[in-house]
């Protein structure tokens, strides 16, 4: 029990670290935060940086799921409970990032790697289906949608543990959540691209 509050604990800590937020604060001292969406997030960094800061603050957002999970399976020997919540703990701790007055990304990348790490299939299907989306949309706010509507039924029709859809729920109740200005404005006036 201790060793999977632990692996929690420190999934929070991990996704905390904001990889578009240091990034854009060591390249040119801004807070990346004032620019286009607000978010510290991957596509905020390529606003500023161009196309090598967004790949660069993704693959950092991406590691840093898939490092929670592999933190944690190996914190509790491999407990799939402690893997499957380590993914939420993370993306809650890129959402709201203590260190940064609670305001961080949206958290998407995070979840990506905490599942490429958990369950290489389900990301290849549910990414498959919402790239498809973006690329004939534009819209990433539509995609991502798509994706958190898709995922748990794609787990259930693969029979993954009970841990790993627990773990896949609550990250798509904690993202609905954070990603609610951009659903609103799927049905409204647009969204940033």
């Amino acid at each position: 029990m201790a060793s999977t509050i632990t692996s929690l604990l420190l999934s929070y800590l991990l996704g905390c670290f904001s990889s578009a937020y240091y990034l854009v604060r060591w390249r040119t001292g801004e807070d990346v935060r004032v620019h286009g969406s607000g978010n510290a997030g991957a596509t905020n960094a390529g606003r500023v940086l161009g196309k090598w800061g967004f790949v660069i603050a993704l693959m950092g957002d991406v590691g840093k799921g898939a490092l929670a999970v592999l933190l944690a399976g190996w914190l509790t020997g491999g407990d799939l409970w402690a893997m499957g919540l380590a993914v939420p703990a993370a993306v809650i701790g890129h959402i709201w990032p203590v260190q940064m007055g609670w305001r961080g990304g949206e958290g998407f990348a995070t979840a990506i790697g905490g599942f490429v790490a958990l369950d290489p299939p389900l990301i290849g299907i549910v990414g498959g289906i919402s790239l498809i989306l973006y690329l004939a949309t534009r819209k990433r706010s539509l995609a991502g949608l798509v994706a958190l509507l898709i995922a748990a039924p794609t787990l259930l029709l693969l029979a993954r543990p009970t841990a790993e859809l627990v773990g896949l729920l609550l990250v798509i109740g904690v993202m609905l959540w954070a990603f609610r200005r951009h659903i609103r404005s799927l049905f409204g006036r647009g969204e940033h691209r």
